[in-house]
This record gives structure tokens, sequence and C-alpha cells, in this order.
């Protein structure tokens, strides 16, 4: 019963086509209706996501949340789904799935012996069943069993390891989000099953050893999917893009594939990164390293004087980049002059920086809409303690890298949907109206030009995104705007990428560490190389899978984000713990009843409660700030000064009040 309902929130609609569902009856569920030819939900029932309080709990809904009274809450839990009947006083009636799986828990000790200390408030009483040879100070995975109204039953899962191992806090998150951190012995195993004759593969493969190819990366990256090659001759581009041909590796159905389906994406937290395979293939035999021979796909494509794809070729090849370079070295090279001592490729990288510029332009014409977010680097010492933290930043080198994928997989995707093959797309589709109405204005309210007749079409934004780029609300109207969008995913159906302006669009550049790019490399052996040899079969047999493909590798990805987030969040935290006290240039990001957001220069960001500053303020949202009885005001966007007053690592979150510069010396 639980899964039907579920179809509702997953779809954000009250009413889906009866052929979503394959005969079943409406008289078996309570709060469904049947209006030929839709399935509905009653007309007095909403569902949503709990957002539960001490006293209180909301709704949580697309468009408007629903207030309930503590004694209509049931008993249900924080961010369960639940269904709601809507009357004079909202009350929950059905609960649809819980969002308490799993539990993190610290073994601790009293007189009458051992009990479970749970990381998150519960609300309720926790029942774990005997698990031997626990000690006081191990950190637990709890699976819970059931609930009731008054208790939460489970089982110890895995013992997780000690409050004093150093890395304790990440490990915690990790397996909160019951991500795996370590390969078992059968995928292990696995890797000695792999044979690959070289000599064999050179014989059906393009050899472009004697190209000067390169790969572009990060100083510490280690699984180099990616290597690039550029020529420039009688007034045409001829660019390569050549990756690693991980599918030749990890074959279909074996415990390798299995494991990297499991996974579906490498995992880059702060102070470590969870790979999606072995380290012996995604740091050695698929890393491009250079002076070794890999065997690749290669998408060559010819473009023309204004960077507009008019050939291309896609071929299984081997290559020996020429060259690992990092993206420092590259900017140092192309914004300041510094030699790389090597003219050969010297002279390539200033073709390609210049072919990089015109398909950025191109981008922009067509509708690419530049945001400008926020993603921030930690530097850590090997025990994970956090020496500093940093705001990354993106340049030339690394924009070039970017559109040279960006169009091999638009190149790609091309093929694939024009082929009529089985394939999986990158799409993001158009924000909603809605949502973006609700943005803009806003962005209006902080005195920008916006454009409301045109909603939905990206020349406005652009000319937003434009227009804040270099003022101080820049990031805050970036964000207000990116919260509108929706998110981007995998489909088996090719639709618009909004965010790029792409017509066609999908992730072929990644194997490594992304399972879709993984998947579709197959596809492009079987269907475009010709390696199928039962074609109708394949084909049917990809065209079936591929919804669920998409669906769980969109999925992975998703909780694979929140977890490098709270993970940023635990290390911003560790990083201030001891700054409590200290004063900071602050801007004011995000505004709420009962305070405000506010983002360090260095990138973090914490909270200022209202509770902890000078006055009693009061939040007029058409003016998006809020107004003290003493005539003071906080806007959306301020610059201010902020002392931390306390950080909290459990709970990753941090506290800050507003300073007056008048009467606080700088600290």
């Amino acid at each position: 019963m639980e899964n039907i309902y579920l179809e509702f929130y997953k779809e954000q609609t009250r009413k889906l086509h009866k052929d979503t569902f394959k005969d079943i009856d409406v008289n078996d569920y309570q709060y469904l209706i049947f209006e030929d030819p839709y399935i509905m939900l009653d007309h007095d029932i909403l569902i949503g996501r709990l957002d539960r309080k001490k006293s209180f709990g909301f709704l949580r809904q697309e468009l408007e949340d629903i207030y309930i009274e503590y004694q209509h809450l049931s008993d249900a839990m924080h961010d369960d789904i639940v269904l709601v009947k809507e009357d004079v006083e909202p009350k929950v009636v059905y609960i649809v799935e819980r969002a308490l799986k799993v539990l993190i828990a610290t073994v601790r000790k009293h007189k009458k012996g051992l009990f479970f200390e749970p990381e998150e408030f519960i609300e309720k009483r926790l029942f774990v069943d005997e698990y031997p040879g626990l000690v006081e100070g191990h950190v637990v995975l709890l699976e819970v069993d059931s609930i009731d109204k008054l208790t939460v039953n489970s089982h110890v899962k895995k013992v997780i390891g000690h409050v004093n191992d150093p890395d304790i806090n990440t490990l915690k998150i990790v397996h909160a989000y019951e991500w795996p951190d370590h390969f078992p012995k059968d995928v292990m195993d696995d890797l000695d099953n792999i044979s690959v004759d070289i000599e064999q593969e050179k014989k059906q493969r393009l050899d472009l050893t004697n190209d000067l190819i390169i790969t572009i990366d990060g100083a510490d990256a280690k699984d180099l999917d990616d290597a690039i090659s550029l020529r420039y001759e009688d007034g045409k581009y001829y660019l390569g893009v050549h990756i690693a041909d991980v599918s030749h590796y990890v074959r279909n159905g074996s415990f390798l594939d299995i494991e990297a389906y499991n996974r579906s994406t490498s995992v880059y937290l702060a102070d470590r990164v969870i790979p999606m395979l072995p380290h012996l293939l995604s740091n050695d035999k698929c890393s491009l390293n250079p002076d070794e021979l890999k065997l690749t796909l290669s998408c060559m494509m010819t473009l023309d004087e204004n960077a507009k794809v008019i050939d291309y070729d896609i071929q299984k090849s081997f290559i020996t980049s020429k060259r690992r370079m990092t993206y420092s070295e590259v900017n140092q090279f192309l914004k300041d002059g510094k030699s790389l001592g090597n003219k050969e490729i010297e002279d390539m990288l200033l073709s390609m920086n210049e072919l990089s510029l015109k398909l950025k332009q191109i981008r922009k014409k067509r509708g690419e809409i530049e945001f400008e977010s926020s993603e921030l680097g930690f530097i850590v010492d090997k025990q994970g303690k956090v020496l500093d933290v940093y705001e990354r930043s993106t340049d030339d080198a690394e924009e070039l890298i970017e559109s040279f994928m960006l169009i091999a997989n638009e190149t790609v995707a091309f093929h694939m949907h024009h082929a009529d093959l089985p394939s999986i797309y990158r799409i993001h589709e158009k924000p909603d109206v809605v949502k973006l109405k609700n943005a803009l204005q806003m962005v209006s309210r902080l005195g920008f030009s916006v454009n409301m007749k045109q909603l939905g079409r990206p020349e406005p934004l652009q000319m937003i995104t434009k227009n804040t780029l270099n003022t101080p609300y820049s990031y805050v109207v970036h964000m207000l705007l990116l919260r509108a969008m929706q998110k981007a995913k995998y489909s088996h159906q090719k639709d618009i990428h909004y965010g790029l302006g792409a017509t066609y669009y999908t992730h072929f550049t990644s194997p490594i560490r992304r399972y879709p790019d993984l998947i579709l490399h197959r596809l492009i052996h079987l269907f475009v190389l010709g390696e199928a040899k039962d074609l109708k079969k394949q084909i049917y047999h990809y065209e079936a899978v591929m919804p669920d493909i998409a669906k769980h590798t969109s999925d992975q990805e998703r909780k694979a984000v929140q977890m490098e987030r709270d993970v940023a969040k635990l290390k911003s935290c560790e990083f201030m713990e001891d700054k409590v006290g200290n004063y900071f240039k602050a801007t004011i990001t995000q505004m709420m009843p009962s305070g405000m957001f506010v983002k360090l220069l260095n990138g973090i960001e914490g909270f200022v409660p209202l509770r902890e500053l000078d006055d009693y303020y009061m939040y007029n949202e058409s003016l998006l700030t809020y107004i003290g009885r003493r005539g003071k005001k906080y806007r959306l966007g301020d610059q201010v000064k902020v002392e931390l007053l306390k950080v909290d690592v459990s709970e990753k979150k941090m506290d800050f009040t507003i300073v007056d510069k008048k009467k606080n010396k700088k600290k």
C-alpha cells in the first residue's frame, strides 16, 4: 500500500494516470478515489514530508506548508512521509514511509550496564537487541526494526569504531547514509579475473600513441579518466577527447559491475575519497597516467573556425598521455605566461584556450546560465584534522576542460539519439514557474531589474546573473535563482539541459567515478562499435532496464551530494571550534523568521538567531529586511561583522551574532 501513496509524493502531484498502476482496486485504499482516467488522492487529503518540532509540526509541500498541532501528529516522526487530512485542525492520518531506518549511536555505561545514546533526538525510547563484545565508547550503526507509539526497536548492524578514533565523526556520517566504505571480498577477488590482451586490443583499436595527448586535473587527483588533444589546421580545430575505457575492464554482471552500480558514484569528502571502483582500477589500470599505454574510447570532433562541430567520430583507441598537468600550472601559463618547458604543449594549450572561449560564447548565446556557486575546499592532515578552509575557484584551465568535456558529452548524446539507440541522458528540465516567480520577486526587492514577462526563458536570467556578478549581492541572487531551478537527473529519454542550454546532453567523460558514464560506454561498445552478438535482444534488454538505471543513479547521486555537504559542515565546525569569540566579516545570505544565515569570507556558513541580537527585530518580507525597534536594519545581502558564539560539532551547526563595529574593538 505504501508504495502507491509514495508515487504521489515522488511526482509531487495529487493525481496520476491509471496506467501508472497495474490492476489496483481503489476501494482497497482508504485515501484514494478514481475519476477516469485518473487515480487521485481524496479531496481533503494532502501528502508531504513532516517537519516535526517539539510541540507542533509542519507538512512540507511543494507550494504551501500546513501547520499541525502536537495532538494531531499521531506517532509520526521528523521527516516521515505522511498523509494529512485537511480540516479545521489538520491531522496526520497515515504514515506512508518512515524516514528513520538507521541510527548512529554511542555505547555508554551506567550502574546497570551499557546503554545506547543516539546521535539524533528521537522522542521515543530506544530498544536495542543484545550484541556481544561491545564496550563503552563503541560507535555503532543500528538498524530500525519497528516503530510504535512509544518505542523505536532496533538491532546492531555494525560496529563503526570508537569515539577515540581520529576520523570517527566522518565515519558516522558515511554510515548514517549506509554508504559502503570498503569493497567486499567477492569484488576484490573479481579483480583477479580481469584479463586484457593488450597486444590483441591494439590490433582492434585506433593507435593514437603518436598524438600529443595530455591530462589536466587537480594536483591531488589520482583517478584520471579524461585526456585531450588538439590540432589546428586550415581553419579547422581537430579536437580529441579520450576517455578511459572502463567498461572493457568492468564486465556486465560481474561483482565489480554490481558494486559499481550499487554505489553509482565516487564520493569526494573533505578528508577522503570513497571510490566507485577499487583503487587497482580507478588509480592504476584505468587511470590515464602519463607515459603508460591505456585503452580508451575517443570522441574525435572537427570544429570550424566558429567552434561549431561539423564532423565527429567515436572510436575505441589506445593512447599514451605525454604529460600529467595540473590546473594551477596551466593557469600560471595561460594567465601569467609561466613557461611549461615544452613549446609544443604550450602552443597546443593556447589553441585549446582559444577554442574553449569560443565554445563558451556559443553556450552563452544559446542560453547557458552561469550560476556562481560556493564549494569549500579543505586542507587536512593525515589524522583528518582541518588545517585550513578555502572557497574553490575556477579559472581558464578548469573552464577549458569543462568546455571540452561538455562538447564531447553533447556530441555523444546527439549520436545516440539520432541513431535511435538505447542510451542514458543527463537532463535538466525547465524551472517551476511558481518557484521562479517567487525568486525573481525577491531579486527585484533587492533593487535589480527583472523581466517577469518571459518566465522560463534563459535570457532574463542570464541578464540578472551578469548584472549582479561583481556586486555584494552576487552570491545571494545566484543562490535564490539556483533554489528555483529543477535538479538535474539521469533519464532514458532525451530532454533538454536547461542550465547548459543544450538540446542533447549525456555523461560520457567520467566512467571511473560515475556509473551512467560506464553504462553509456557499454552501450557504445555494443551498438555504436557493433560488438552486440544479438542486436535486437540487446536493444530490447537495455531499453527495458534503462529507466531503473537512470532512477537509481540519480538517487545515489543526490545521496552522495548530501553526504558531501554534511561532511563539509562537520569539517567547517571542527575548524571553527577553537575560534569562539573571534570576529569575522560576513554576508547575510538567507533570512527566515527565526534568524539569518551568514557566509564568511572563507565560504563557511553559520546562523544568526534573532534572540542573540541587541534588539527586538521584525522581518519585513517585502523589503527582505529585519527592522529593530530602535530603527536598526539588516537586509539580505548586507555585509556585516559577526562574532562566533557557539559551535556544535555533533549537530554540525554554528551560531553567530552581529557585532556593532562602534562598540567593539577589532579582535
